[in-house]
């Protein structure tokens, strides 16, 4: 029986995909793209999934593009296939749930796209992380406007104009990773985070998901007032009662 090109695993209130075509280091290629992005939307609508992990199998989690697909292709023919690419940076950029990338081995080209769009991202501290894109002859172009909303303009230079890799370290300094993990626990330390987030209550987090995404282009005084708003509503809902921690005088 053939094995899935993403496998779906649940944990509790936890979803994780796991890219599955170790044998070419997990490339972002179309099938694969069609399939996380089909299921992405799926676990979107499912009210028992409260976080997502996508994690690689193999030797890392994912070697970005296939160039030799992407030699073979006319330029034509590459556009569309990009245009799915877009979908699920589309999908990824705005999901309505958390969403971790727990990082191992590699994390290139479009790979470390796919980790940037994530909410959140554990590294392991052997994991080559990097935008090659220029090595090949074509611009990095997806992940331009997701590094500059994450990192400072002259290191987003540096990053997609030399197309040298860098560490999961180095990653964590710029913005671009959570936490570095050891070898081999990435994918724990990304499922004990999970837990965390998910044990948090389930609207407050859809919420201030929501702030975050609106407000990332708008003007500051905008967006504090957008953000005044949706604590209203957020109070109107039925049911709504403010929790009190355990410890805390109320």
């Amino acid at each position: 029986m053939t094995e899935p090109i993403v496998e779906l695993e649940r944990a509790d209130a936890i979803a994780i995909l796991t890219l599955n075509e170790p044998q070419a280091r997990n490339p972002l290629s179309p099938p694969l793209v069609r399939s996380l992005t089909s299921m992405l939307k799926d676990l979107a609508g499912d009210d028992a999934v409260r976080v997502v992990i996508l994690a690689g199998a193999g030797r890392g989690f994912s070697a970005g593009a296939d160039l030799r697909r992407m030699r073979a292709a006319s330029a034509w023919e590459d556009r569309a296939e990009y245009e799915e690419l877009l979908e699920l940076n589309r999908t990824v950029w705005s999901y309505p749930k958390p969403t971790i990338a727990a990082v191992h081995g590699f994390a290139l080209g479009a790979g470390a796209n796919l980790m940037s769009w994530c909410d959140l991202a554990i590294a392991e501290e052997d994991t080559k992380i990097g935008y090659p894109e220029v090595t090949a002859g074509v611009p990095s172009a997806t992940v331009v406007p997701t590094l500059m909303r994450l990192v400072g303009r002259k290191q987003l230079y540096e990053l997609v104009l030399t197309g040298e890799p860098f560490t999961a370290r180095q990653a964590c300094e710029a913005g671009l990773v959570n936490r570095v993990a050891r070898p081999g626990e990435a994918r724990a330390d990304a499922l004990e985070l999970a837990r965390t987030i998910a044990g948090r209550e389930p609207t407050a987090i859809a919420m201030t998901k929501k702030i975050v995404q609106t407000t990332t282009d708008m003007s500051y005084s905008h967006a504090v007032e957008y953000a005044r708003e949706m604590r209203v509503i957020s109070r109107l809902r039925d049911g709504f009662e403010v929790q009190v921690p355990q410890g805390e005088k109320s």
